[in-house]
């Protein structure tokens, strides 16, 4: 840059002060929401790719079809799947299963409560491979008393000391030692991972433990022997205990020859008799794929969306497409009332070319400024909304680009918009030059707006969705309902129906409890227990539809007001156990009935045991409306998943505080090895749609910003436009024009203008939200009122922006505008 170009660049954007804070804001604005949208785009495409040739490393989900036409596909496999498939196939190096339990740790004085502990074999490495920070020998596991452990956890249980050989103890009494430490798995991962421990260990401490006595037996001469893949046994285990498997291929290896294997390596699989006649085939996905592609059965955690990330993508696209299009506006208008000193310029020897460079100069001077200034306020954001902290390389690489394209850009139009007409007209004034391609700044503010008015539309319906969900008729009732986990040292203890029994009468004596439950699962948490071979009668065939188990006691229905439609509710029973079930209304209409009274009475098997239908319930929402309401059956008894229930409690006082004071006193003098540790069920069921509420968060804040920038071009505009019709304004006021005349005759346009965006708006919006709302089961209405408050919205708030400019013009003494006449 040489000294002359330099001082006028000084010249320019001092002389219209204004107009460069206007068109630096809207750039920076604009920037800081693109840098953040592409950190988190790229963030959502990151995860599982850290892992060595992770495209090599793929998940075995189950596809199994009945006979009857039935379809089960689940993220669980059976244990023998992955240890088939490397016998089977060459090309597959490892496989490795995990399976998932529900954990409470316990060290010293600290209690880790839901850790994510996995059982797994111990070729776990060689599927995942991670840096090993401390091990005493190459045997990672040890022996069946030894784990491994995360980084992060070993510091969270040990702090800085060295973690080896430390003992930790979990829910019964069961005790390991540290064996090895591995570094942690990151968070863009589908599984995460504090503790593995192998399934020699689990096996062994199953057969070797004492629960009466909470005390292990040591048995030297207990040999693991585990199921072969070609054996029933390894196709045996019921959905909720079944593991997600893993394998590794040879980088070589194609997956074509991979999946051509399994059918001939199911063949010689000795399948229990209730699959033999189904057909069981795989699904091949890659690890990278799972997060934003899978939406199976039993994830390991809760995926993100495709769609999500394609809308994230329009809406950087389109704010980037406001900020660049409101800066190109501002620089023809820029260039406009710079072009008689411009023309001078070329009359005194300067080429068309050298004043083109003064422009890109500029341009590049404003942008560069403008991304210097989004990027800390990027970093912040990303810093509070993500866990990563930086921005990567490539999205400096292409906000560069960004800058050196729209800054060309926004050099050549004004250029070529301006400086098409002969040079001696601009001298005559800046009439003739305004009104060249004028036509053309309306459309760039008209595609301003029409993109403000669709990210509102989006954002209006988004809030009626989230509405709908929080307050849509559950079927249950949430309010003061707490929850907890039964207690952990108590998993599989012969003394659970006693101490249960007296818990539960101790906590209904509370005056601030109204009722308390027990059962495997609570609304807004998992229902792991599928029971696809439930059988009529005597009919030796299963329904058709498989079915959630849940089990449950007496209060369960009052605790969360669930209302029966027909028959009665479960009795009581001193054991737990009863063989009266309850359905809900899809159970029942899934077994055939027309009515639920038809259905009263009714008996059905599962396995060996015949249950008889007592009542029936309303269809209330136990996961989110993303899930349509399954069929159910609800149980009596202790059987809960992984042995680890809920607790639950109603509770009816207003000093809550003090309500819970006295559980956790109860709690602590029958269950004093555990802490007291619960959830509101409310906020926990809203827990579900936190993906939805950031997104939501996200298209309101790019709206608002969206909008802000067009109406910050927009006042620019109206200041323009204003000062381009001054004595059109003054002769019409000398001639008797009033002031709400001369607001309207200015104001018309900009209307002109927002009607057409919201034309172009409303089909587009209209779109967009009907292919979010296709991820919900239950969903709102995309009513009109929706369309008309976007559009009145967006009118407002530029009548607005343009009115006090209007004032101002239209109040103005007219002898100021016509003294030089």
């Amino acid at each position: 840059m040489n000294k002359l170009t330099l001082k006028t660049l000084i010249r320019s954007l001092t002389k219209q002060k204004l107009l460069t804070t206007i068109q630096i804001g809207g750039l920076v604005i604009g920037f800081s929401i693109v840098i953040f949208l592409l950190v988190k785009i790229k963030y959502e495409y990151s995860y599982d790719t850290f892992w060595k040739d992770s495209q090599s490393v793929y998940r075995l989900g189950l596809d199994q079809k009945y006979e009857d036409g039935r379809v089960y596909q689940s993220a669980r496999n059976f244990e023998g799947s992955s240890e088939l498939l490397h016998a089977e196939v060459p090309g597959i190096v490892a496989h490795c299963n995990l399976g998932r339990d529900v954990i409470t740790v316990y060290n010293h004085d600290k209690v880790i409560q839901d850790v994510d502990w996995f059982w797994t074999d111990t070729t776990f490495f060689s599927v995942f491979e991670r840096k090993i920070i401390y091990k005493e020998t190459n045997q990672l596991f040890g022996d069946v008393h030894g784990i491994s452990i995360s980084e992060s956890f070993a510091k969270k249980l040990f702090g800085n000391e060295n973690p080896l050989n430390k003992e930790i103890t979990l829910n019964e009494g069961w005790k390991f030692l540290v064996k090895s430490v591995f570094e942690d798995i990151p968070e863009n991962s589908h599984i995460k991972v504090d503790v593995l421990g192998s399934y020699r260990s689990l096996f062994y401490y199953m057969n070797n433990y004492n629960n009466a006595t909470q005390t292990l037996v040591e048995n030297p001469a207990w040999t693991y022997q585990k199921a072969s893949p070609y054996n029933r046994w390894a196709w045996s285990s019921p959905t909720q205990y079944r593991p997600h498997c893993y394998i590794r291929l040879d980088p070589k290896t194609e997956m074509a020859t991979v999946e051509s294997a399994v059918i001939p390596a199911m063949k010689k699989v000795g399948l229990p008799p209730e699959l033999e006649k189904s057909r069981i085939n795989f699904i091949f996905q890659t690890v990278t794929s799972i997060h934003l592609h899978s939406n199976l059965s039993d994830e390991l955690r809760s995926n993100g969306s495709t769609m999500q990330v394609n809308f994230l993508m329009i809406i950087a696209l389109v704010v980037l497409v406001v900020c660049i299009v409101n800066f190109l506006n501002l620089s023809t208008i820029s260039t406009i009332e710079e072009r008689k000193s411009y023309s001078i310029r070329i009359l005194h020897g300067s080429g068309k070319m050298s004043v083109f460079h003064s422009l890109l100069t500029k341009n590049l001077f404003l942008y560069g400024l403008a991304l210097l200034i989004s990027v800390p306020i990027a970093l912040l954001i990303i810093r509070v909304q993500l866990p990563q902290h930086t921005i990567p390389g490539l999205i400096f690489l292409i906000m560069i680009a960004v800058v050196g394209l729209g800054a060309f850009i926004s050099a050549l139009i004004p250029y070529l918009s301006v400086f098409n007409t002969p040079i001696f007209l601009s001298l005559k004034g800046q009439a003739v030059a305004l009104n060249q391609n004028w036509s053309s700044r309306k459309a760039l503010v008209v595609l301003q707006f029409a993109i403000s008015i669709v990210l509102i539309i989006c954002t209006i319906g988004i809030f009626k969705q989230m509405n709908f969900v929080m307050k849509e008729k559950l079927g249950f009732s949430g309010e003061q309902t707490v929850f907890s986990y039964t207690p952990m040292t108590m998993t599989n203890s012969p003394e659970i129906p006693g101490k249960l029994l007296t818990f539960k009468n101790e906590v209904l004596a509370l005056s601030g409890v109204s009722s308390f439950s027990v059962s495997s699962s609570v609304p807004g948490k998992d229902i792991r227990r599928i029971q696809d071979n439930v059988l009529p009668g005597n009919s030796a065939e299963p329904f058709a539809s498989p079915f959630n188990e849940i089990s449950v006691d007496d209060y369960f229905l009052k605790t969360y007001n669930i209302p029966l439609v027909a028959g009665a509710n479960i009795g009581e029973q001193s054991n737990w156990t009863s063989d009266e079930v309850l359905l809900n209304q899809s159970a029942s209409e899934a077994m055939g009935f027309k009515t639920p009274d038809e259905a009263i009475g009714s008996a059905f098997r599962i396995g060996q045991n015949t249950f008889k239908v007592k009542g029936v319930v309303e269809n209330y929402h136990h996961v989110s409306l993303h899930y349509p309401v399954k069929p159910s059956i609800y149980l009596q008894n202790l059987q809960w998943d992984m042995s680890v229930g809920y607790y639950s409690f109603k509770l009816s006082s207003s000093d809550l505080p003090g309500t819970m004071n006295n559980i956790e006193k109860i709690w602590k003098r029958l269950y004093p090895k555990d802490e007291f540790i619960y959830f509101f069920s409310n906020k926990e069921f809203e827990a579900q749609y936190l993906s939805d509420l950031n997104f939501k968060n996200i298209l309101t804040s790019s709206a608002l910003l969206a909008l802000a920038i067009s109406c910050m071009g927009l006042l620019s505009l109206a200041i323009f436009t204003t000062k381009r019709r001054i004595k059109e304004i003054g002769i019409r006021k000398v001639n008797g024009a009033e002031v709400l005349e001369v607001m309207s005759m200015l104001n018309k346009d900009f209307v002109r203008w927002v009607a057409v965006a919201f034309i172009i708006a409303t089909p587009v919006a209209w779109y967009a939200m009907d292919k979010w709302l296709e991820s919900f089961a239950y969903r709102t209405s995309l009513s009109w009122w929706i369309f008309a408050l976007a559009g009145l919205l967006a009118l407002s708030i530029a009548i607005l922006t343009v009115s006090w400019q209007s004032w101002k013009a239209a109040t103005r003494n007219p002898v100021e505008a016509l003294r030089y006449e």
